[in-house]
């Protein structure tokens, strides 16, 4: 049997083509690092009780907002997926949005796509993050997408950045029986995530929101705080 040898280039060429068939490309890896952060307990209530100490008017305060997120798997949705179960006015049980959010990454966009399944039946969906059984009952088929509506975030530094294209997400909103649109934009630090939402109707008033206000800051807690 004959032993050939091979040239350094000819060694680099194919280690490099081994490396770019191995490593992950940067977005694989801003997911992971994403998600990594993403799930756990949220809430703004130092930014609220601030503003109530500096007796702000109510038009200029924001609400008190609680955010669980946490890993589920559901069958036929896409992606890696997180439940977020969110409540408001310090009542766990005045769930304002129950949704199942899939991650992906998005080439063309040069950004991760987190990509909103709506629940047709909100309260099937309520602890199912304690509740493997619960998970496992539900399917893609329990869901419906808001086309428009999907959020793309990208890396600025030690955060990541999420944003709506402009114009592109307005839905009917059964609670507040007319057609939003929705603008948001939103920050998630390893210790925080600040959601600056708001929706008009066709008219332009305001539906929900702290107009001109800043974001809400919801702050990253442990489960002993």
């Amino acid at each position: 049997m004959e032993l050939r040898s091979f040239g350094p280039a000819v060694i680099l060429a194919l280690s490099a083509c081994a490396t770019s068939h191995a490593a992950p490309s940067s977005l694989e890896t801003q997911l992971d690092e994403l998600l990594s952060w993403f799930p756990g307990t949220y809430e703004n209530h130092q930014q609220v009780y601030r503003q109530s100490i500096a007796d702000l008017p109510a038009s200029e305060r924001h609400r008190h907002r609680h955010h669980t997120f946490q890993p589920v798997s559901i069958a036929g949705i896409p992606g890696r997926q997180i439940y977020a179960q969110q409540y408001q006015y310090y009542d766990p049980k005045d769930l304002y949005r129950q949704r199942v959010y899939s991650f992906t990454v998005n080439e063309a966009e040069q950004a991760i796509q987190l990509t909103i399944y709506t629940p047709n039946e909100p309260g099937e969906l309520t602890d199912m993050h304690l509740d493997p059984a619960k998970q496992a009952a539900l399917s893609v088929d329990d869901f419906f997408l808001k086309p428009g509506c999907e959020v793309y975030w990208k890396k600025r530094d030690d955060q990541y950045e999420g944003y709506l294209k402009d114009g592109a997400c307005s839905y009917y909103s059964e609670r507040f029986q007319t057609e939003i649109f929705l603008n948001e934009t939103l920050v998630m630090r390893k210790d925080a995530l600040l959601l600056d939402d708001s929706a008009v109707d066709g008219d332009g008033n305001l539906i929900f929101g702290a107009a001109e206000n800043g974001p809400s800051i919801n702050l990253k807690y442990d489960a002993c705080d």
